[in-house]
C-alpha cells in the first residue's frame, strides 16, 4: 500500500480517501447472453429446419381424403329450432279471429285514365309509319357580316390598348383657369346698345 501512496499524487489520494456522502445504490447484473433454455431452443429450431430440407419426398403416398359429416352452422341450427318452437306451440290459448276481405273498387277517375293510356299505348303499337314523310334537316349555323366582325374588333383592340394604356407616358401639365368675365367697358357699350 505504501508503493501506491508514493506512485500518487498526494492531493489526488487525499480527495479519493476523504469523507463523501454516498448513497447506497444496489447493483443488478445484467446478463446479455442467452440462458442454456435459448440456446437449446435455437438449436432444436435448426435441427427441425435441416430434417425438413434433407426430408426424401419419394417416402410420400397418394392418399384420399374422405369427407365425413358435416356440422351445420348457426343459421341452420336456428332455424330448425324456430320450426321445433312452431310446432310444439300451444295453440289452445288463441283466440278465433276472421277475416275480412276488403275490395277497393276503382273510382270513375282512375277507370278513364287507365282508359286512356291503354288506348294510348294501342295507338302507339298501330302507328303505321309509311304515312310519314322523308324530310330532310338543313343545319344553319349563321355566321355575322363582314361589319359586324371588324366592328368587334375594333372594340377588342380600344378595350386592350386601355387595359395596357401605360400612365408613365403620360406629361405633367399645370392647369391654369381663366375667367373670361366682361370689362366694365364692354357691359357699358352692351348696356348703351340695347337702350
Amino acid at each position: 500500500m505504501a508503493a501506491t501512496e508514493q506512485k500518487v499524487d498526494p492531493t489526488l489520494l487525499g480527495a479519493i480517501k476523504g469523507d463523501h456522502k454516498l448513497k447506497h445504490v444496489d447493483t443488478s447484473e445484467k446478463n446479455p447472453l442467452p440462458s442454456m433454455e435459448d440456446v437449446n431452443q435455437e438449436k432444436n429450431h435448426q435441427q427441425v429446419l435441416e430434417g425438413v430440407n434433407k426430408f426424401d419426398k419419394t417416402s410420400f403416398h397418394h392418399t384420399e381424403t374422405k369427407e365425413r359429416s358435416i356440422l351445420p352452422d348457426t343459421s341452420t341450427l336456428a332455424q330448425e329450432k324456430t320450426i321445433q318452437n312452431i310446432n310444439q306451440f300451444d295453440k289452445t290459448g288463441l283466440k278465433k279471429a276472421e277475416t275480412v276481405e276488403k275490395k277497393v273498387l276503382p273510382n270513375s277517375e282512375d277507370i278513364g285514365q287507365e282508359k286512356k293510356e291503354t288506348e294510348l299505348r294501342k295507338s302507339i303499337g298501330e302507328f303505321d309509319k309509311e304515312n310519314l314523310k322523308h324530310a330532310t334537316m338543313n343545319e344553319k349555323n349563321p355566321l355575322p357580316p363582314k361589319d359586324a366582325i371588324e366592328e368587334e374588333k375594333k372594340q377588342k383592340e380600344f378595350e386592350s390598348s386601355i387595359q395596357g394604356f401605360q400612365r408613365a407616358s403620360l406629361k405633367k401639365t399645370s392647369v391654369q383657369e381663366k375667367s373670361c368675365l366682361p370689362s366694365k367697358e364692354d357691359i357699358e357699350a352692351e348696356k348703351s346698345g340695347k337702350a
